[in-house]
C-alpha cells in the first residue's frame, strides 16, 4: 500500500519497479564495459553498447521519479547519465570519423524528445552546470560561420533553452524547429511576453504532448502485451514543460496539474530548493573532459574510450598521456572513485 500511495503514475506497479530497479544497474554496468551482440565491427558493437548503457541510465531516473523516490539523489544520477552519453559520443565520433555528428538526432522524434527531457531535468534539478556538457554533445567542433559545418542554430527550441542556460544571451539565431509537433507551443511559451500567454501556450503544449509523441518507441509502453508483460515503461514525463514553468517565472501552475505527465512534484521541489547552488560552475563541468597533453584538472580516476580498461588515477596537474591509438586525439573523462 505504501508504494501505491507514493508512486507518481498509476501505471507502475511495485513488482515491475522492484524488478527493474534491480535489473537496470546490472545492465548499465554490463553495457558500459562490454560490446553489444549486434554491429558491423567491434567499434560499432562497443558504440551501440555504450548507447544502451546511457539510455538505461536515463530509464533509471525516470523509474525512480515515477516510483515516488526521493528527488535529491537524482541530481547526482543526472550527471552519470550525461557522462554515459559522453562515452557513447566519443565512440560515435570515432565510428563516424566526424566529431560534428550529434549525439541526439534533431530530426528523430525519439532523440529530440529525450534531448528536451534531459535539458528539462538539468534546469529542474538545479544542475545548469551540466548544460555545457549537453551542448558539447550537440554543437560539434565547428561553429557556424567557420570552416566546416557546425550544428549551432540547427533548432530554435534547443537554442532558446540553451540561451537561458547562459543567462539569456543568444548563441545562434534560427527560426527552424525540427519537431513542430508537439513542440511549437512550447517554443512560443518561451518567447511570449506576458505570464498569461506563456501559461496558455504551455497548456496547449501539454494537451497534445502525449498524443503527438505517438511515433516514439516508448509510447503506450504501459500497456501489456499478449502475454501480459509490460513493455519498456518507466514513466511518461514532460520535464521540459516543468523547466519552462520555472524559467518563465510562472508562479501558479495549478491548471497544469491535470496532465498526468506534468512533473508537478519536481517543479515544487525545484522551487523549494531555489537557493540550492549547482554542484559545479559551467567552466568546472567542462573540465571533466581533458585532452592528452593538458594538465589533469582534478585529482582522481580518469578513463578514455580510446582504449579498453584505461581507467587510472592521476594527480592534479599531472600531464594527461596520449595513447597514440587509431582513435585520434586521446580525450580523458572523469570517473567516479571505483572503490
Amino acid at each position: 500500500m505504501e508504494f501505491h500511495n507514493k508512486r507518481r503514475q498509476q501505471f507502475l506497479d511495485e513488482t515491475r519497479y522492484l524488478t527493474q530497479v534491480a535489473r537496470l544497474p546490472e545492465s548499465i554496468a554490463y553495457f558500459a564495459a562490454n560490446p553489444l551482440g549486434s554491429g558491423s565491427t567491434a567499434l560499432h558493437r562497443d558504440m551501440l553498447a555504450r548507447l544502451t548503457s546511457a539510455e538505461e541510465r536515463m530509464d533509471l531516473i525516470f523509474l525512480q521519479y515515477t516510483a515516488g523516490d526521493s528527488i535529491e539523489p537524482l541530481r547526482r544520477e543526472l550527471e552519470e547519465v550525461i557522462a554515459a552519453y559522453e562515452r557513447y559520443g566519443e565512440l560515435l565520433w570515432r565510428y563516424r570519423k566526424d566529431r560534428n555528428e550529434v549525439v541526439f538526432e534533431f530530426t528523430s522524434l525519439d532523440d529530440y524528445c529525450q534531448l528536451m527531457q534531459l535539458i528539462g531535468l538539468c534546469f529542474l534539478l538545479h544542475r545548469r552546470d551540466l548544460l555545457p556538457r549537453v551542448a558539447a554533445l550537440q554543437d560539434g567542433l565547428d561553429a557556424v560561420g567557420q570552416d566546416g559545418e557546425g550544428n549551432g542554430g540547427t533548432d530554435t527550441l534547443y537554442e532558446e533553452f540553451m540561451a537561458h542556460a547562459v543567462g539569456g544571451a543568444a548563441r545562434y539565431n534560427t527560426d527552424w524547429l525540427c519537431c513542430s509537433k508537439p513542440y511549437q507551443p512550447l517554443f512560443r511559451a518561451l518567447t511570449e511576453t506576458t505570464p498569461e500567454r506563456r501559461l496558455i501556450e504551455i497548456d496547449r503544449f501539454l494537451k497534445r504532448w502525449y498524443k503527438d509523441l505517438a511515433g516514439t518507441g516508448w509510447h503506450d509502453s504501459h500497456k501489456p502485451d499478449a502475454q501480459g508483460n509490460q513493455g519498456g515503461y518507466y514513466g511518461y514525463w514532460s520535464f521540459e514543460a516543468g523547466a519552462a514553468v520555472l524559467l518563465l517565472g510562472i508562479e501558479d501552475d495549478a491548471s497544469l496539474h491535470q496532465y498526468l505527465y506534468y512533473p508537478k512534484d519536481l517543479v515544487a521541489w525545484s522551487r523549494a530548493h531555489a537557493a540550492l547552488s549547482d554542484t559545479r560552475s559551467p567552466q568546472a563541468a567542462l573540465r571533466l573532459r581533458c585532452e592528452a597533453g593538458q594538465p589533469c584538472p582534478r585529482e582522481g580516476w580518469w578513463a578514455t574510450p580510446a582504449q579498453a580498461h584505461s581507467r587510472r588515477r592521476f594527480r592534479l596537474g599531472e600531464p594527461m598521456p596520449d595513447l597514440h591509438t587509431d582513435y585520434g586525439t586521446t580525450i580523458w573523462q572523469w570517473e567516479e572513485d571505483p572503490s
